[in-house]
């Protein structure tokens, strides 16, 4: 990683390069131009929860679904380069479950050879029918969003959802993976909001892994996320009474230019998770094929601008750490003081 401007030299950089072409199995870096590893394909732009930590409330929803010609051309295309291609995660900015025909989605996608399909949902619409529905469609993961096992934080985070549903969903979801396709992953993941230097935090994430512990698998996920401010676009001291994603300026270059492409339901790409209206106007996939997009002039711009430490002419990087590889919490380093210390719940130091 590069924090110092004065360490932005050729062969930092380069060294960086290497080390995202090592992290995708590439050859080189050149190699990613080939065409995207990863894709976020985004089916729903709604969702039926306001999340403290989530812009939900701003980004455009003109579009609240995508249509049936824009995503069978995305999912033939993907699917013509399906050697090549590692996964689609068949989410972004919306709860995909609202999508009534998810299922279908998924199926099609596996039916056209995606090695992994996986999704990302807040599980409160996870009934017991769609998980079934979703396992028998041939999807490979499942990631599950819940910040609390507390019951009177999750509602205070995860606004407008309850948090019994939710948690009998997950019980339920991996009850039937259990049952029907024990290799399928489980990620349980949130956003920690904890203060991991006090006892109060460290048990409350303890608790948290532990709690979830009781019915992972080995080939099973369970991690934190920390916050981050969507890409400079969230005023994060506004929900917390500080400025927990102020992470200072970097300089090594993000991963994602050169691994993953962000189809939005409106065909826009956008330049990450973050973009959520896709302001990086990198194309669009109704006009042009993927392949096309991927190696355009503004997205092969943004490789550029990562590739030589100039990443924070666009205000969307400026700081941002998620997707390096410290930027999530796996709680393997609590495990052992989660067995010592929480034989019983800790007091929610959160009230």
């Amino acid at each position: 990683m590069i924090n110092r401007k004065e360490d932005v030299t050729p062969l930092n950089m380069q060294k960086e390069l290497d080390n995202l072409a090592q992290r995708l199995n590439l050859k080189d870096i050149v190699e990613a131009k080939r065409f995207p590893k990863y894709f976020q394909l985004e089916t729903s732009r709604v969702c039926n929860a306001k999340c403290v930590f989530c812009p939900v409330d701003v980004w455009n929803k003109d579009t609240p679904f995508m249509k049936d010609d824009l995503f069978e051309k995305c999912a033939v295309e993907i699917g013509q380069h399906s050697d090549w291609v590692e996964w689609v995660n068949i989410s972004r900015a919306g709860e995909p479950l609202l999508d009534r025909k998810i299922v279908k989605r998924v199926a099609r996608l596996k039916e056209l050879g995606v090695k992994n399909v996986n999704l990302s949902t807040n599980a409160s619409r996870l009934f017991p029918e769609v998980a079934r529905g979703l396992i028998d469609a041939g999807l490979d993961e499942i990631w599950l969003s819940i910040d609390s096992v507390h019951p009177e934080n999750y509602v205070k985070t995860r606004v407008g959802l309850k948090y019994e549903d939710t948690i009998a969903n997950i019980k339920e979801m991996f009850r039937l993976r259990n049952e029907l396709k024990p290799e399928m992953m489980v990620r349980v993941r949130g956003v920690a909001t904890m203060d991991l230097e006090s006892e109060e935090g460290r048990n409350e994430l303890a608790y948290w892994e532990t709690f979830w512990s009781k019915y992972r698998e080995p080939h099973d996920r369970i991690y934190m996320k920390q916050p981050h401010n969507w890409g400079n676009q969230k005023d994060m001291e506004s929900v917390y009474g500080e400025d927990t994603a102020d992470y200072g300026e970097i300089y090594h270059p993000c991963i994602l230019p050169f691994s993953t492409m962000h189809i939005t339901a409106m065909g826009e790409i956008a330049l990450c998770a973050m973009d959520y209206d896709a302001k990086a106007k990198l194309g669009n996939v109704q006009e042009k094929t993927i392949k096309e997009v991927w190696n355009n002039e503004n997205f092969s711009r943004y490789r550029d601008m990562h590739a030589t430490g100039k990443r924070n002419e666009e205000k969307m990087c400026v700081g941002c750490k998620l997707f390096d590889l410290d930027f999530s919490i796996e709680n393997k380093e609590y495990d052992e003081y989660a067995k010592q210390n929480l034989e019983s719940p800790p007091p929610n130091p959160l009230l």
